[in-house]
């Protein structure tokens, strides 16, 4: 969900035009959340508001005219008195409120929050913004859970299955963590980083963009081993053997994709194959041993798959037959699948 606390905010205020009152009226009829997170904010604002006009109230010339009334000399004893104790009723409400506000926030607190789960279907690349204003590109097929709302502990902990690109919004006393579902931890304070965690892939792969993390392996695994990346370097985690490895990479390769562009640089068969499986929902097979030696190097951006096929076909000897979805008895459809071979001569 997004953060609409400016803009909950600017509504109470009266400082939305009409057309963006009548929008925000429209969202909060839709949103039981939103209409809650309002609800809230509306009782700070309307309390806070009543402390300002506490603040505004002229004391000093209240007791300036009631002074000119009596005798300095006659009453000065009972004035020092009265004002005592009027100082303290005036004080009273002011407590009662604080009271009530610090109670209310403690309260939200302790409360439990809600973890929200975003899945990105095959074939789409979605963004998203986290609580703290950080930002998420997430991959086809992939899944990120986090909270509603950090709860400001010292850290901000997200978890991922899947591709996902963070934009992480600086913040040293609190860092951001991504955790994955085998236990590698990613942790970062203000940066922007790829994370690749496919659950049926044999590695994890963290890329860094800038700024710096650290990747911290599996317990699981053993003696947990943690590295540092520095600027287009990938952490590597083997699935099998439980290593961690430090390389370097190109950084256009790895993180293109959420920008809608398909780069490869020497990639061979099964990288080509993996990405564009992804990309568009697709199954390809590979039928002869011959076409794993194939290396490919291209870079697309709009185009798409029949024409992807088609480059691929004039730069090696190879063809590629497109089966196109079916419907079934039970009225759903096939998946569309790739058959690529070598040709015969």
């Amino acid at each position: 969900m997004e953060d609409y606390t400016q803009h909950i905010i600017a509504y109470l205020e009266n400082r939305l035009s009409p057309e963006e009152r009548k929008s925000f009226e429209t969202l909060l009829d839709h949103s039981a959340d939103l209409r809650r997170e309002a609800k809230e904010i509306r009782f700070v604002w309307e309390s806070s508001e009543e402390l300002r006009m506490r603040k505004r109230i002229n004391t000093a010339k209240n007791w300036s005219e009631l002074s000119r009334r009596i005798t300095v000399d006659r009453y000065w004893n009972r004035l020092r008195t009265f004002s005592r104790n009027a100082a303290a009723i005036l004080a009273i409400p002011l407590i009662i409120t604080t009271i009530a506000l610090f109670g209310m926030l403690k309260e939200r607190d302790n409360m439990p929050v809600e973890q929200i789960e975003l899945t990105s279907a095959n074939g789409l690349v979605i963004k998203t913004v986290l609580p703290d204003g950080s930002e998420v590109w997430l991959n086809s097929g992939s899944k990120l859970s986090y909270p509603q709302r950090f709860a400001g502990n010292g850290s901000r902990n997200v978890s991922l299955s899947g591709e996902a690109y963070f934009k992480v919004k600086a913040d040293e006393a609190n860092p951001f963590e991504v955790t994955t579902n085998d236990g590698l931890k990613v942790c970062a304070y203000g940066t922007e980083f790829n994370v690749y965690a496919y659950d049926e892939e044999r590695t994890i792969e963290t890329t860094l963009v800038t700024g710096s993390v650290e990747v911290a392996s599996p317990p699981a695994k053993g003696k947990p081993d943690t590295v540092a990346l520095s600027k287009g370097q990938q952490a590597i985690f083997n699935r099998d053997s439980g290593s961690l490895a430090k390389v370097d990479v190109n950084l256009a390769v790895k993180t293109s994709w959420k920008d809608g562009k398909t780069i490869f640089r020497r990639a061979d068969m099964t990288e080509v194959i993996r990405r564009l499986s992804r990309q568009f929902n697709v199954d390809i097979r590979l039928e002869g041993k011959e076409l794993y030696d194939y290396e490919y190097s291209a870079s697309f951006t709009t185009e798409t798959l029949d024409e992807i096929l088609s480059l691929l076909e004039k730069s090696a000897p190879i063809k590629c037959k497109v089966i196109y979805p079916e419907q079934s008895d039970d009225y759903t459809f096939t998946k569309k699948t790739v058959i690529i071979s070598m040709k015969r001569k």
